[in-house]
């Protein structure tokens, strides 16, 4: 080791290493770490050396409690593929802060630590920034969201609470109105409304992955359960639509879909959608092929 300076002694010295288990307060919590600190060999009191960042061997510990790095602040960013003035826009921190965060120049607060671990755990996250930005953002919310890679997936879930508005659905009749949806829009543009896919199933077709996509509907409230004087289970929407999502044609097509279905009991929409040669031709529990079935869907029920 290259000799290093001591105040106490005033002179150069080769520094003595030792292992010490020390305690630090970061953000108004303790981080205990493992460390190097280094002796005078002449004195015995503590120096410091150049070359060993001691804080940032304390900010590193203490990053790990949130499943973080400093390579990840910009790899977070990176992830929802934001330039560093997108991303301060769309959280409403300065980018100079951004800057400093990922040329570890500044350490992060514990909101903003908090942030960055939601952000790097679930795209949901980013999801209810935006809606909660969304007036601030004005135009530029659906922009970004394209950007993202994220405007379909919330143009689905927009889908859902249209068809939910002042329509109250079971399980199995929120299913046919998705499929329904999806096969009438499939047949004349070509292509399904959502990013859903709908497999085979007893009752007919099913969304794939149904008790996935809607578990993550209700745990992050957009829709809600109520119960039926008959002690049944049915969906309510929690919340408004954006319309700005559909044009007039998705527009019009959501409308009859929905117009069509209304009423209809989950019994009279699973025998209508066993009719549906795309559901009779499929193996139960594999998907149903949108291109090889285009043209035999019909809404007549």
């Amino acid at each position: 080791m290259e000799k290093t300076y001591c105040y106490n002694c005033d002179k150069m010295v080769i520094p003595k290493k030792i292992k010490s288990k020390n305690k630090y307060k970061v953000n108004g919590e303790y981080v205990l770490i493992d460390e190097d600190i280094f002796k005078c060999s002449i004195c015995d009191n503590e120096i410091d050396v150049p070359e060993y960042d001691q804080i940032q061997n304390v900010y590193d510990e203490y990053l790990k409690m949130y499943d973080l790095t400093f390579d990840d602040f910009k790899k977070i960013r990176n992830s929802y593929n934001l330039s560093q003035e997108s991303f301060s826009k769309i959280l409403g921190w300065s980018k100079k802060t951004i800057i400093r965060y990922e040329n570890k120049e500044s350490f992060p607060q514990k909101e903003y630590l908090d942030t960055y671990k939601k952000l790097k755990d679930s795209k949901e996250e980013m999801v209810k920034i935006m809606l909660y930005n969304k007036n601030r953002l004005k135009d530029d919310y659906y922009v970004l969201l394209k950007q993202m890679g994220l405007y379909e997936h919330v143009k689905t879930i927009n889908s859902f609470l249209y068809m939910l508005s002042n329509n109250s659905l079971y399980s199995t009749s929120l299913m046919k109105n998705m499929f329904a949806l999806d096969f009438e829009h499939n047949k004349i543009f070509d292509k399904p409304l959502t990013t859903l896919k709908y497999a085979k199933a007893p009752y007919g077709p099913i969304i794939d992955n149904h008790n996935e996509v809607i578990n993550y509907l209700l745990n992050n409230g957009y829709f809600k359960v109520i119960t039926t004087d008959e002690e049944k289970i049915m969906f309510e929407s929690n919340s408004d639509y954006d319309i700005n999502f559909f044009n007039e044609d998705e527009i019009s097509i959501m409308k009859r879909v929905k117009e069509k279905l209304k009423g209809k009991t989950p019994k009279q929409l699973s025998d209508w959608s066993h009719k549906f040669k795309g559901w009779e031709s499929t193996i139960i529990g594999q998907i149903i092929d949108y291109k090889k079935y285009k043209n035999d869907f019909t809404l007549d029920i």
